[in-house]
């Protein structure tokens, strides 16, 4: 079998789903960022949501420390990339205030334990 097959199984066995909107991660899913004989980097992004995880694979008698740093230079490159993109303006609605972190927050308890229907509940 294809090392690189290999290696994605073994991913998907670790991260089974997206923990953003739990869709089911596939192989198609991992994109091998490098490879090196005892460290590969990929990136695992989730066709629906494109919420993104980096992993590193560390393979034979590879450096874990090593795995660690390569992975903090890829956040750190991804960061530096989203944070250069131009910002969105936000719209405020005539007559209404912004949203705040703790309307965030409201929103996010409420939501945590909400057993309801949300048609019904936006109906009126």
């Amino acid at each position: 079998m294809d090392s690189e097959v290999q290696i994605k199984r073994i991913v998907l066995d670790r991260m089974e789903r997206c923990s953003i909107c739990h869709r089911d991660f596939g192989p198609d899913d991992i994109h091998v960022i490098s490879r090196k004989p005892d460290l590969w980097t990929m990136l695992v992004e989730c066709d629906e949501c494109h919420a993104r995880n980096f992993v590193a694979a560390v393979l034979n008698d590879g450096d874990p420390e090593e795995a660690q740093v390569a992975l903090r230079r890829l956040n750190e490159s991804a960061l530096k990339k989203t944070s250069a993109e131009p910002e969105i303006p936000s719209e405020v609605p005539p007559g209404g205030d912004p949203v705040t972190a703790g309307d965030v927050v409201d929103i996010h308890e409420f939501l945590r334990d909400f057993e309801g229907d949300f048609r019904a509940m936006f109906r009126g």
